[in-house]
């Protein structure tokens, strides 16, 4: 499996994941909040180093978003205890608001390039 390929994959699950969290906006995950937050961090690293997303290909624009959400999880994470027990309680937090209103343009960011295959190293079709 080629390099390329592997960072293919990572950004199809942060794809998946943006819109995981959008989804969770005003409902809380069916998982648990514990769940997609480590899901987010198995994915992206918390806080994420200055040009990892770079590094990893994507655009510049697309890097300042992820950056944005990065730093935005962990304000939330910071305001919650270690083991979130009322999901309801931490959807109504202002920080979770601020992950939501991060994630948004971030998601849009993403979708505006073509989707990445899994199988190759070429981008499929819209």
């Amino acid at each position: 499996m080629t390099r390329q390929l592997v960072f293919q994959r990572i950004r199809n699950r942060i794809v998946e994941l943006l819109e995981w969290l959008i989804e969770c906006e005003n409902e809380p995950p069916q998982c648990g909040m514990n769940e997609l937050i480590n899901s987010w961090e198995d994915w992206v690293p918390t806080p994420s180093p200055k040009g990892y997303f770079v590094d990893q290909g994507f655009t510049p624009t697309q890097s300042v978003f992820l950056v944005n959400v990065s730093a935005a999880i962990e304000d939330f994470c910071e305001a919650t205890p270690e083991l979130i027990e009322n999901d309801a309680a931490a959807i109504a937090l202002p920080q979770w608001r601020l992950v939501i209103a991060a994630a948004k343009p971030t998601l849009s960011a993403m979708k505006a390039s073509t989707k990445m295959s899994e199988e190759s190293d070429d981008r499929l079709e819209r």
